[in-house]
């Protein structure tokens, strides 16, 4: 796929690659998933300007209405004082276009026609059909930016999952599971703490020669514990504590917890189970969690005969039998990927590993 930047008397051509530099258009985010992934984020094609809007409007970014709102199959949007997401050659106004989805690129007539017909100025295309940007002419009263399916899906399959995008558009009757044992988004989407994503997809996938493969972004069920107790020093002085511990059943692995790990918003995507069950429970918490809350901290300074101090290091260690537990769900950012000819995995979004699921 190919896509285009006009500018006065100028058109530039890039072909669209899973690794292409977002800096280009002056855009900071990761690519994220091909077509695959923006018809599993949008229903249908009627949600996307409303989509749009969001995404613009938690940019600050506000629509006005346009007075022409249709030309051959081009729907505006509106027109917008700027567009955070691309470097055009000013300030100006911007009309946003959208064309629905079809099974048949968009052809050059259709192109024409728009052509002869938009007004002057700036312009962003969203197309959900293909688009081959050479199609349109250069121009001096145009500046034309146009986004395919591919674009648009990064774009808004980052905002979901980043959980800029507040409210998923899809509902539990719209989706078609395509594997078992995977939980619709329920309510507890609104209140599940989701942690950030650390893989960027179309990297990975690419640093394994598999950047054709079609993905789904998930959530994986996780949970997150509200550890109380009581901290024991050298001389047996107590210090009561409060630690929060991540339950990662996906990886068999605990670790400490960060507030800012966790999303602003947790997206409504669909929670998947581990299949092979919790590793905590409230009256049996495993030692090897308990002991991320011991520490080490520096004793007071020592002077030996030379005058010389030293500063050492000492335990305060958690007395196991003062704990008291709860946990919350949390979730974990993933994608299940679909390998041609061979079992579909799900990829952990944190720690790049992928894991078999029933």
């Amino acid at each position: 796929m190919r896509f285009a930047l006009l500018t006065p008397a100028r058109v530039t051509c890039y072909h669209y690659h899973p690794t292409f530099d977002h800096q280009t258009l002056g855009i900071d985010f990761p690519a994220l998933a091909p077509s695959a992934l923006f018809k599993s984020v949008l229903p249908s094609a009627n949600n996307v300007d409303g989509t749009v809007r969001d995404l613009l409007a938690a940019r600050d970014v506000v629509l006005s209405p346009s007075e022409i709102q249709r030309i051959h199959g081009f729907n505006c949007i509106g027109i917008a004082e700027k567009i955070p997401d691309l470097s055009l050659t000013s300030s100006s106004q911007v009309h946003v276009w959208h064309i629905t989805d079809d099974l048949y690129p968009v052809t050059p007539s259709e192109v024409e026609r728009w052509m002869v017909d938009a007004p002057p100025g700036k312009h962003w295309i969203l197309s959900e059909r293909e688009f081959d940007s050479s199609l349109i002419e250069q121009s001096n009263s145009l500046e034309v930016v146009v986004w395919g399916p591919e674009r648009m899906a990064s774009w808004i399959g980052e905002s979901v999952l980043s959980g800029e995008l507040g409210t998923f558009l899809q509902t539990e009757e719209e989706i078609e599971s395509p594997v078992i044992n995977i939980e619709n988004a329920s309510s507890e989407n609104q209140t599940v703490r989701t942690l950030r994503p650390l893989v960027e997809l179309n990297n990975w996938l690419e640093q394994r020669g598999w950047d054709g493969a079609r993905t789904s972004p998930v959530l994986l069920s996780a949970r997150l514990w509200d550890i109380t107790g009581t901290l024991t020093g050298p001389d047996d002085q107590p210090e009561s504590g409060n630690w929060q511990i991540i339950e990662d059943p996906w990886a068999s692995t605990y670790q400490i917890h960060e507030a800012e790990q966790v999303l602003g918003k947790s997206p409504a995507l669909r929670i998947m189970k581990p299949s092979s069950g919790w590793m905590a429970e409230r009256d049996s918490l495993p030692s090897e969690m308990l002991k991320l809350a011991d520490q080490r901290r520096q004793g007071e300074p020592e002077t030996n005969d030379d005058e010389v101090s030293s500063i050492m290091l000492e335990w305060w260690r958690l007395d196991q039998s003062s704990v008291q537990a709860e946990f919350s769900q949390l979730t974990i950012p993933g994608w299940i990927i679909y390998l041609e000819g061979n079992e579909s995995k799900l990829l952990h979004g944190r720690n790049g590993r992928l894991y078999e699921f029933d």
